[in-house]
């Protein structure tokens, strides 16, 4: 049997995904076949795979299993036209989406031709950064390296799977200029010594503030759209200075590979990555820092984060310039409100102590090429049991994420490239968060301020209602999260995907026993009933297509989802493990 080339593995693992999630979206109705089979007619081709469906009634592919006509199939794009009446997409959104899949197929390509070197037990003793440029990439997203505005010599300089450092272009930006400054910046942790003495000038100035920007944004964007700044000297090109850095799995977000230690930095990068154009909003830097510091003495004073050990990446400062014409065009589309921008925030690297070490939580749903996944590799260096690695897991992430929201009425989106866990001798040690000046809303009733959020934070931050809060725990962490988790332990290590989740819901049920004066919280934030709304990213793509709009896009909503949490439904879970 010949081994199927790296261009074919990516296309059958694209295509394992778009079956798998648009049958979790509802667009595909895949039927049982033969025993461990499904089969999917399309108007006019057949697809059989082999698959199993667990509790989150998600298709579990095997990706070299996908036939098509009674043939193995390798055409991700093919799979896609051929389900396309299915999908309900325009004719222009279709051709998009296409040229998005095949960003997403050569990116993925790359990464492949990478991954393929290591086993799972070889990828752990990577240096964190180097694995993360290794990592899938979201995995409930079809064209998750879509990135629309990058060619091949960007993706091979700039991707994180390329794995090249990259050095940042600087501006020096006049107060003149427009330029917002939240926080504390800190220009000075992204410069070397004699760089920081060159630019003492700008460093020491009240009127001045030197703002790193991606040197692809510069090229593409910049130069060009700020140039009346530049012109009018409000704003100066410094060149390429500083130290190198590396890009994180988010893409926008880099790490300094010189001192990890050292402040990351999210800077603006308008490609169409994933859901949205990748800018830099202002509407809510100003309140990240302020924030990030009141989570930050939560974590400390409050029992229950301080006993999970939850810490919080904080954010620093940020700088914003808005485009001179654009900011008057009250609807212009908004990625040109987003040009021009930059945060400093704690790297992960900087909270771990000797003999610990933080990789971010998409670390656990990832496998190597042949298989192996790598949250199996832990367990078995851990020296505890599967059931006793996940309690740990639980207490230390998934409940204090649970906490925030019923203590505080806070909602984090806390998907794997969002979250960060610190790990000693490969157990899971504590969480961390981060990303709060995009991703973190609180509820619409008193409860934030009841608990001491201060109140000029509180006036400004999104508020949802309950109902909707609790999906970006629920829908962020679990659905997005943990249901990629939980097939690996059942394939590598036999520990079955029903006790992972009947496990989790004891923590939970323990967590909220020892909590009683929590009980309305409870019943607000209900994480034990039947059914849950499924929340749905790539009809949103589907149906909005990318068409440039004033508000970036909302996901909608896909048929009732099972809740394996469920009490009344776990007893039924065993039936899909047949």
């Amino acid at each position: 049997m010949t081994t199927p080339t790296h261009w074919q593995q990516v296309n059958q693992r694209l295509m394992a995904r778009t079956l798998a999630e648009c049958s979790f979206e509802g667009l595909l109705t895949p039927q049982p076949d033969a025993a461990g089979w499904y089969r999917l007619d399309t108007p006019h081709h057949r697809y059989r795979f082999r698959a199993r469906r667990t509790p989150w009634d998600y298709l579990w592919i095997a990706p070299d299993s996908i036939e098509r006509d009674g043939f193995p199939a390798s055409d991700a794009l093919q799979l896609v036209l051929d389900c396309a009446p299915a999908l309900a997409m325009s004719a222009v959104t279709l051709g998009r989406f296409l040229e998005e899949l095949n960003n997403t197929l050569t990116g993925d390509l790359i990464r492949q031709q990478r991954l393929a070197r290591y086993q799972a037990a070889e990828l752990i003793d990577l240096p964190e950064l180097e694995l993360e440029g290794l990592l899938d990439g979201h995995p409930k997203v079809l064209a998750n390296r879509g990135r629309i505005g990058w060619g091949l010599d960007a993706l091979r300089q700039y991707s994180p799977e390329a794995g090249q450092p990259l050095r940042l272009r600087w501006l020096a930006a006049h107060r003149a200029s427009g330029v917002r400054v939240f926080g504390q910046p800190a220009p000075e942790q992204c410069l070397t010594e004699p760089e920081r003495q060159e630019l003492a000038e700008f460093l020491d100035s009240d009127d001045w503030h030197l703002l790193p920007v991606h040197p692809w944004q510069w090229q593409q964007y910049l130069a060009i759209q700020y140039a009346a700044q530049v012109h009018a000297g409000t704003l100066m090109d410094l060149g390429e200075r500083g130290y190198h850095y590396r890009p994180q799995q988010s893409i926008r977000t880099l790490s300094n590979a010189s001192c990890a230690d050292h402040c990351d930095l999210k800077l603006a990068l308008s490609i169409l990555n994933t859901s949205c154009y990748r800018g830099i909003p202002a509407d809510t830097l100003a309140l990240a820092p302020a924030l990030s510091q009141w989570l930050s003495a939560q974590a400390v004073a409050d029992p229950v984060l301080a006993a999970a050990g939850l810490s919080v990446q904080l954010e620093l400062g940020s700088l914003h310039l808005p485009h001179l014409h654009q900011h008057q065009v009250a609807g212009t589309p908004y990625r040109y409100r987003e040009l021009l921008g930059a945060v400093w925030r704690q790297s992960l690297a900087s909270l771990c102590a000797d003999g610990e070490r933080g990789w971010i939580f998409a670390v656990l749903m990832q496998k190597d090429a042949r298989g192996g996944s790598l949250i199996a590799e832990l367990i078995r260096r851990s020296t505890l049991s599967p059931e006793q690695w996940l309690t740990r897991l639980f207490d230390r992430v998934t409940v204090p994420l649970y906490h925030l929201l019923c203590q505080y009425g806070v909602g984090l989106v806390a998907h794997g490239q969002n979250l960060g866990v610190i790990f000693r001798n490969h157990q899971p040690e504590r969480v961390v968060i981060k990303d709060f000046h995009g991703d973190l809303r609180i509820t619409d009733d008193e409860r934030p301020e009841q608990a001491g959020l201060p109140d000029q934070l509180a006036t400004q931050l999104g508020r949802l209602p309950a109902r909707h809060l609790l999906h970006d725990f629920y829908t962020g962490h679990l659905v997005t999260g943990l249901r990629f988790v939980s097939p690996l332990l059942e394939d590598e290590l036999g520990f079955p995907e029903s006790r992972f989740y009947q496990l989790l819901a004891e923590r939970l049920q323990h967590y909220q026993s020892c909590h009683p004066h929590l009980a309305e919280q409870f019943r607000r934030f209900d994480l034990f009933r039947p059914n849950m709304e499924r929340v749905c990213l790539n009809r949103v793509r589907f149906r909005t297509g990318y068409s440039d709009d004033a508000e970036r896009p909302r996901p909608e909503l896909g048929p009732t989802l099972p809740n394996p949490l469920s009490v009344t439904h776990s007893p039924t879970l065993e039936h899909h493990h047949g």
